[in-house]
């Protein structure tokens, strides 16, 4: 039951953003509201995790990964609430801001708890598995969220969430293990500075985010990319949305199987193969300004699969750059991630002028940027499991 908790949680957090947006439309209409407005409900929730998260870091440190999590579940429950028996908007932003500052603890724990619990030999599946379900939960979030908005109104999408954060607390009071409680870490920025200071530790941080950021810059400008530059319909955009997440989520959960099968020296190369890959063919799509959904479908088909095992294998050895620090290090990451993404959708719908060059450069951009890391982060691996007790890596490469 405890990695069924751990994955119920994993749902939550990849569920949270995406499962209201269906709603803007009649929010619009219910609350009188701009479209920046309307907008402002999703961007408060990003910030207010972002913020969470770092903070969030610490305190799993301090008081233990499972009394932190349930504090956030409280907070997002609270935060629910909110949005369930909103009759003014600014009752709708309150709830958005408590739901942020409340996921980022299972969103930056849960992965802890996996790393406190399993043998390093189960960690990659299991985290495989996490992240496969979380996938899979973005991804049919808006469908779910598009029919109960048709059947339950607006508030339907918050009350889905508010059962789901009620059953998440249940669960995690009653299965989840308490975890080693560390107080002499502080509640400070400065408790952060011996990862600024590990240089493995940037590289980590600088290979994992650009990596994911291209793949998620891409689903989230896609749906205007392909309904309003290449007029395909929302059903046949599910399909090809789908397919992405489908091929992403598959990989992801029999992961750990292929991991054992060919050993995770060879999975990773594959998916930094398949990476380098992706960048060529996408260099094409631009160069030959291509602009069909089905081509840059099947392009990007080798993104979804190749980011798995980078990601995969790459992550539980990160918590592990700097002794003593796994929360801390996953609160950076998820941090870091979500504000790169931003930016990064950010910088492509300024750029964005209704064809694929512009999406396709950033990605290239942001991929180069990832593998070059990588590439530097595999050679200090090597080097230090040559010449020093830093040696963590090499044994799971």
């Amino acid at each position: 039951m405890m990695f069924f908790t751990v994955l119920i949680l994993a749902i939550l957090s990849g569920a949270e953003i995406d499962l209201f947006t269906p709603s803007f439309p009649e929010l619009q209409t219910v609350f009188n509201l701009s479209p920046f407005t309307v907008e402002l409900l999703l961007s408060v929730n990003l910030i207010a995790q972002c913020i969470s998260a770092l903070i969030v870091g610490n305190l799993g440190d301090r008081y233990g990964r499972k009394n932190i999590i349930i504090t956030g579940l409280i907070v997002f429950i609270i935060g629910s609430l909110f949005c369930v028996f909103a009759t003014h908007y600014w009752c709708l932003l309150l709830g958005r801001i408590l739901q942020g500052l409340g996921i980022a603890g299972p969103a930056v724990l849960n992965f802890l708890v996996i790393i406190d619990n399993y043998p390093q030999t189960e960690q990659l599946h299991k985290i495989g598995l996490l992240n496969g379900f979380a996938t899979l939960a973005i991804a049919f979030a808006p469908v779910v969220g598009s029919y109960t908005c048709l059947f339950l109104k607006w508030q339907g999408n918050f009350v889905i969430l508010l059962l789901l954060g009620m059953i998440c607390l249940i669960l995690t009071i009653l299965f989840l293990p308490p975890s080693e409680i560390n107080h002499t870490v502080k509640i400070s920025i400065k408790e952060y500075k011996p990862i600024f200071s590990s240089k493995i530790a940037i590289y980590f941080i600088i290979t994992i985010c650009f990596i994911t950021q291209s793949y998620w810059i891409f689903v989230g400008i896609s749906p205007i990319l392909y309904m309003e530059a290449f007029n395909v319909s929302l059903k046949n955009f599910g399909i090809y949305q789908g397919s992405l997440c489908l091929f992403f989520a598959i990989v992801s959960l029999s992961s750990g199987y292929l991991i054992k099968q060919f050993g995770t020296k060879k999975c990773l190369f594959s998916g930094i193969w398949l990476l380098i890959i992706f960048v060529i063919a996408t260099c094409l799509l631009i160069i030959f300004k291509i602009n069909n959904p089905i081509t840059i479908t099947l392009v990007l088909l080798l993104e979804a699969i190749g980011v798995v095992f980078p990601i995969n294998i790459l992550w539980p050895l990160a918590l592990t750059a700097v002794t003593g620090a796994p929360s801390r290090m996953t609160a950076i990451m998820t941090t870091s991630r979500l504000i790169l993404t931003s930016l990064g959708l950010q910088l492509v719908g300024f750029l964005y002028s209704g064809v694929f060059f512009h999406i396709g450069l950033v990605m290239v951009l942001s991929l180069i940027i990832g593998l070059t890391a990588c590439y530097k982060l595999l050679k200090i691996i090597t080097i230090s499991s040559a010449t020093s007790s830093e040696n963590f890596t090499s044994a799971q490469l």
